[in-house]
């Protein structure tokens, strides 16, 4: 989604010997329509035919729509540009276009961020592969602008980058984030690691490029801080759909607060 996004409450995506193998059912599943929290509505899925076309998050407590985001494709269903929307006033608040290189992978994401309707913030992301076409390597640039909100990118400055160790089977295993300061030098931040179990993530299929998705759900993860040596460890239990699909997803945080979300499917 539009959101830079480090390790969510709906983490379906992104280790050990035995999890190598992915398991995927042999039958037609609906497609993920809403996603519940405490019997609340905390977000809904729009397609047009199998691409992801909006979704929609919502206040836990009072129900009211706050956000949304939209997506549009090229002929060959590759996505081309998102954008996150205030619903009250459909006021632009992010907005993301794609490219992709001669391969067909992602190459860069243009990115920039809106305030009472002027550009306040731009950025740009660059994506490096390895020889099996696996996302290895995420780069985050800031990029200056003008008076008039136009950008230069020849003034950009590369602010942080994200290293992926990716499994056999797809998922993503480690991820390290190092930060650059002024004098371009780069400096560890971050040590995530991830753990999933077999069965297959309902937003895999829908996820966007280059947000390191993995094939199966999250079970847990453990991040360590480099600043101050603190871990921040999360845990994800499932109950699944007779098809293996998560039917709900239990989240521990580091804290040790509990908090359930319920998936809802079009075929339910």
């Amino acid at each position: 989604m539009p959101a830079l996004l480090f390790c969510g409450v709906v983490a379906l995506s992104s280790c050990d010997k035995n999890e190598q193998e992915s398991v995927n059912p042999e039958f037609t599943q609906g497609m993920l329509s809403q996603i519940l929290a405490d019997s609340s509505k905390v977000t809904s899925f729009s397609f047009a035919g199998k691409q992801l076309s909006q979704v929609n998050h919502y206040h836990k407590e009072s129900g009211e729509a706050e956000t949304f985001e939209k997506y549009e494709y090229d002929g060959t269903g590759k996505l081309t540009k998102a954008s996150m929307h205030a619903t009250s006033d459909n006021a632009l608040l992010t907005e993301q276009k794609y490219t992709y290189n001669s391969k067909g992978l992602l190459a860069k994401i243009d990115m920039a961020y809106h305030k009472e309707g002027k550009i306040e913030y731009t950025a740009y992301a660059t994506f490096d592969y390895d020889e099996k076409n696996n996302l290895q390597k995420k780069s985050l640039f800031e990029v200056s602008n003008d008076d008039k909100g136009e950008k230069d990118e020849t003034e950009a400055i590369q602010k942080s980058y994200t290293t992926y160790e990716v499994l056999p089977n797809g998922n993503y295993a480690e991820e390290k984030q190092y930060v650059i300061d002024g004098k371009g030098k780069a400096s560890l931040f971050s040590t995530t690691t991830y753990s999933y179990d077999t069965n297959q993530n309902p937003l895999h299929e829908f996820a966007e490029p280059g947000s390191a998705s993995s094939p199966n759900n999250l079970i847990a993860s453990s991040a360590l801080v480099q600043d101050g040596n603190k871990t921040f460890k999360y845990a994800y239990a499932y109950t699944y759909t007779e098809q293996g699909y998560p039917l709900t997803q239990t989240v521990v945080t580091p804290t040790g607060k509990s908090e359930t979300y319920n998936y809802l499917y079009s075929n339910q």
